[in-house]
């Protein structure tokens, strides 16, 4: 592809030294230079480079070669790639042989404008950092770190810093150092005016700023942070799409810690900036994040080139369950190995790392599940499933048993779902084929392998779900003495578990009247309606209501047992499947207790 011309003249540009001194630091050595390999874990240096002869060699791990091979060791790329980054750092034109007949091209080069970027996006950063540094106007940010646990080596690792005060302060200063408008614009510091052309106003504002750069180093765009929550203000405002960052394929922290990603042959996937920088600050180099967009397969591509591995650590809310749990498929489908971690106290990543510290952090990660472990795990955990809960967690398992279709351990897989949900193999073939062939944004059908679509209106409650709403309206006083995790178990059918939950929130009688009343009124469609109102018209004249509610709650706790039981027996079996005997006497003790309570 390449001609001999061409990789002779670019080999013989490279300083060795320079470019390995990038990745680690190198110290003389007599003819030689010497550091520790960053292609396996040492601590005594056994890394070698020869400057005359621009050449590496490891008496550690044995590998050695020339600037091409350590760039595609180092970055996982494909040689064509290493050529064509190599030339750009070098300044060679590219000549490429195709069928015996030569083309000059140039290969990667950025146009004039996006050069241009890419040089404002770099002072910008250079000047963040200073301000933060080194003005003495800035001290409260500089507090600001301290208290976040940061050091002045983090600091300047990420080269993190601030925004100036003022609608125009950044447009200015850079106007002075040559920039233009349009440049400014077109590198998401400024924004345009409406209406008026060449007028615009400073997108980052007195905030802590987060350089983002991508694998070659170079700053894309930026994250910035409000120093203290303000009414109508994003606590994190991200650079704007532009035509050198995109969301969807940079993440923040792969350029500063992917040396250590491939050391440990693994990444660590959290949610934001202060997680990456919060982790590294105690030792944890390792960590990426998606900046509050979802997985993509371009991030998967990115990490591919450096490790196989990652654990996934989101935040513990929804949001952050609903993170990873989106994010199954797409490791699946792009062969990428991924576990999940939850840390206890539901601590975030940085939150644990400043209390517990790295090596608490990375011994959590060696023990956390399988993401689909985890996943079948949860839905075990509910119980029997209603057949709409069945229907609706069930097409939510569609992507994950398409991208599973190439695993070596899809069988096992395969087999578990079947466990949890009591559904053949043939079947679950068949809702993947289905999937195939409709839209993402489409539910698949569910009616054939023997579980009814959900939230379809044929749906009905059963008798004790029937009978224990009424009794709910009937003796609320009764009713409000419950917790939610009473009932919750035993009451499958959506609607009256939505109108029990809202009503459980009421703290008096005349709340749960009023809750009931706005339910009734909000709800024309209800099925719900009729029981309602025939409540609301029944005169109670019993006076054994709290015997009689307990009766009938007696036999929905009763429901709950036989649920929890079930459901732990699945997650026995689970595990004896994965052979986790630890987690499987674990469970057996909690059914023991469950049967003798």
């Amino acid at each position: 592809m390449f001609s001999e011309r061409t990789i002779e003249e670019i080999r013989s540009r490279v300083d060795l030294v320079e470019l390995i001194g990038e990745y680690i630091e190198l110290k003389k050595s007599g003819t030689s230079y010497k550091g520790l390999c960053p292609f396996h874990g040492e601590k005594t240096p056994s890394f070698m480079v020869q400057s005359q002869k621009q050449i590496f060699h490891c008496f550690g791990c044995h590998k050695g070669g020339n600037c091409f091979t350590f760039l595609i060791n180092i970055e996982g790329i494909s040689f064509p790639e290493a050529v064509k980054k190599l030339a750009s750092r070098v300044g060679v034109v590219i000549e490429e042989e195709n069928k015996g007949t030569k083309n000059f091209t140039k290969s990667n080069v950025p146009t004039a404008l996006e050069e241009r970027v890419y040089a404002a996006l770099e002072w910008a950063a250079k000047y963040f950092n200073y301000l933060l540094l080194e003005i003495a106007e800035n001290e409260f940010a500089r507090e600001y770190c301290t208290k976040r646990g940061l050091s002045l080596k983090t600091l300047q690792k990420f080269r993190i810093g601030v925004a100036p005060k003022g609608w125009n302060t950044l447009m200015n200063v850079m106007f002075k150092k040559g920039f233009t408008f349009n440049e400014l614009v077109e590198a998401g510091l400024v924004i345009p005016k409406d209406g008026r052309p060449n007028e615009g106003y400073d997108r980052f504002r007195d905030r802590l700023m987060f350089p983002i750069h991508n694998r070659d180093g170079k700053v894309v765009g930026f994250g910035a942070r409000l120093f203290a929550d303000e009414p109508n203000q994003p606590k994190y405002l991200n650079s704007p799409e532009t035509s050198i960052f995109s969301k969807r394929r940079i993440l923040y922290g792969l350029h500063e810690n992917q040396r250590n990603i491939r050391l440990r042959g693994e990444a660590v996937v959290v949610e934001g900036y202060m997680d990456v920088v919060g982790l590294s600050e105690k030792g944890v180099n390792n960590a990426i994040a998606t900046m509050g967009t979802a997985l993509t397969e371009d991030h998967c591509l990115e990490l591919r080139g450096l490790t196989q591995k990652v654990v996934t650590v989101f935040d513990p809310d929804p949001a952050g369950k609903e993170a990873w749990h989106r994010s199954v498929h797409i490791f699946m489908a792009n062969r990428i190995f991924a576990r999940d971690l939850s840390l206890p106290n539901e601590l975030d990543p940085d939150e644990f790392a400043q209390k517990e510290g790295a090596e608490a952090f990375y011994d959590l990660c060696k023990v956390a599940p399988r993401q689909i472990t985890k996943y079948l795990k949860e839905i075990a955990a509910k119980g029997n499933l209603s057949e709409e809960e069945s229907a609706k967690q069930l097409n939510l398992l569609v992507p994950i048993l398409i991208a599973s279709r190439n695993l070596p351990d899809r069988a096992t897989l395969w087999d578990d779902i079947c466990l949890v949900f009591k559904v053949s193999r043939e079947a679950l073939k068949e809702l993947a084929e289905s999937g195939m062939k409709t839209k993402p944004s489409q539910p698949v059908s569910t009616a054939k392998i023997g579980v009814r679509p959900a939230f379809k209106n044929e749906a009905k409650p059963t008798v004790l779900e029937t009978e224990f709403f009424k009794a709910c309206l009937r003796w609320p006083e009764q009713f409000l003495e419950l917790k939610a995790c009473d009932w919750e178990i035993a009451i499958k059918y959506e609607e009256i578990r939505h109108w029990l939950f809202k009503l459980s929130e009421s703290k008096t009688i005349q709340e749960f009247e009023n809750s009931l009343e706005l339910l009734i009124n909000s709800s024309p469609s209800s099925k719900l309606l009729t029981l309602a109102t025939e409540e609301l018209f029944t005169e109670n004249s019993n006076s054994n209501n709290a015997q009689l509610f307990k009766a009938i709650y007696d036999r929905v706790r009763r429901a709950t047992e036989e649920s929890k039981v079930k459901a732990l027996t699945v997650q026995i079996k689970l595990a004896q499947r994965m052979g986790d005997e630890t987690e499987v006497m674990k469970l057996l003790e909690k059914l023991k207790e469950l049967r003798t309570s």
